[in-house]
């Protein structure tokens, strides 16, 4: 990471000079003014300003980056993001994640600390400039290993196992998997507890009868048709409800009664208002505590921003619980 000294040095001149063109002072040449802005560009360098901030005052704002501000599962995120940052008295700067836009290199100096919200949203990189600035940040729904960063996660393995064991103690013995996106930690942790649920129960493991879903509707609608036209399946476990309506819409159409023929047992136990059809079972799905996991998260950010010195644990993991409705 660039310091001020690497600037100062690069352009020739003093730090004071640096310091000053950074706090955009009329005593600098405009020849010397530019070798410092050449010079930062050049070592794409990041004032330390959060330091600043923070020995003078506080902004009281948080730094939310997140995978996505909409859909059924991060809008409700958001919401409680919203409400428990709001009630700590503090404003919120939302950020929905970016190939364009260095939200990290934005939020430094502008906010107190950082949320991180989703498995796609930070790399070493960021982290490594959040730290340099002394920025508190905290993950969630994230499995990047830091130093001195907690992550706040559900425990995904076990509500992979724990939907396949339901599914088998119903009396399944052909159960398909519709997994999440490949690269995301928690997809290929739900699907290795539903692996171990089979083996456990002495079932033996049919890859043709896991189809990709990528946690969306219509990639799990057309897959599962295919699917129930070349196998004969009698279970569903979709690693997100979304995809376990999915399911049912297309089983449906195709004339399946749920549960009866084919039983279905979702993840993340949202509110999927207006997806459910009146004739509809009602799902059942493993609870992913999302309030505790935004409570939670947002309480060691705030323990981290009111007590700098304090060492917190390197991950935190939350149970998941079945709950059983009508579709399984």
């Amino acid at each position: 990471m660039p310091s001020i000294e690497d600037v100062a040095k690069r352009a020739g001149v003093s730090k004071a000079t640096v310091s000053r063109v950074l706090n955009n002072s009329a005593n600098v040449s405009e020849k010397k003014r530019k070798a410092v802005l050449d010079a930062i560009k050049a070592l794409n360098y990041t004032p330390n300003v959060t330091a600043k901030n923070l020995a003078k005052r506080k902004t009281e704002t948080v730094g939310i980056i997140i995978q996505s501000l909409s859909g059924w599962f991060y809008g409700e995120v958001v919401d409680l993001l919203n409400n428990y940052i709001s009630k700590r008295g503090y404003g919120a700067i939302f950020c929905q994640i970016s190939d364009n836009i260095d939200y990290f290199k934005f939020l430094v100096g502008r906010v107190d600390g950082i949320i991180v919200f989703g498995y796609k949203t930070i790399n070493r990189e960021s982290l490594r400039l959040l730290k340099a600035n002394n920025v508190p940040v905290v993950l969630a729904e994230n499995n990047t290993e830091y130093s001195d960063v907690p992550r706040i996660n559900v425990n995904n393995f076990q509500g992979g196992y724990m939907a396949a064991k339901y599914l088998i103690d119903k009396g399944c013995k052909k159960i398909a998997h519709i997994l999440g996106p490949s690269d995301s930690f928690e997809s290929l942790a739900r699907f290795e507890g539903y692996k171990a649920a089979l083996s456990d129960a002495g079932i033996e493991f049919d890859g043709r009868l896991c189809i990709e879903g990528d946690f969306m509707f219509q990639k799990a609608y057309e897959n599962i048709k295919k699917l129930v036209q070349t196998q004969q399946i009698d279970g569903i476990f979709a690693a997100n409800d979304v995809m376990a309506y999915a399911s049912i819409y297309a089983l449906n159409e195709m004339d399946i009664k749920v549960p009866q023929q084919i039983k279905v047992v979702g993840f993340d136990d949202v509110d999927i208002f207006g997806l459910r059809l009146s004739k509809m079972p009602k799902l059942t799905t493993v609870r992913q505590p999302i309030d505790l996991m935004v409570k939670t998260a947002c309480d060691i950010l705030f323990d981290k921003i009111n007590n700098p010195e304090k060492k917190f644990e390197s991950e935190y993991v939350l149970d998941t619980q079945l709950v059983v409705r009508e579709s399984a």
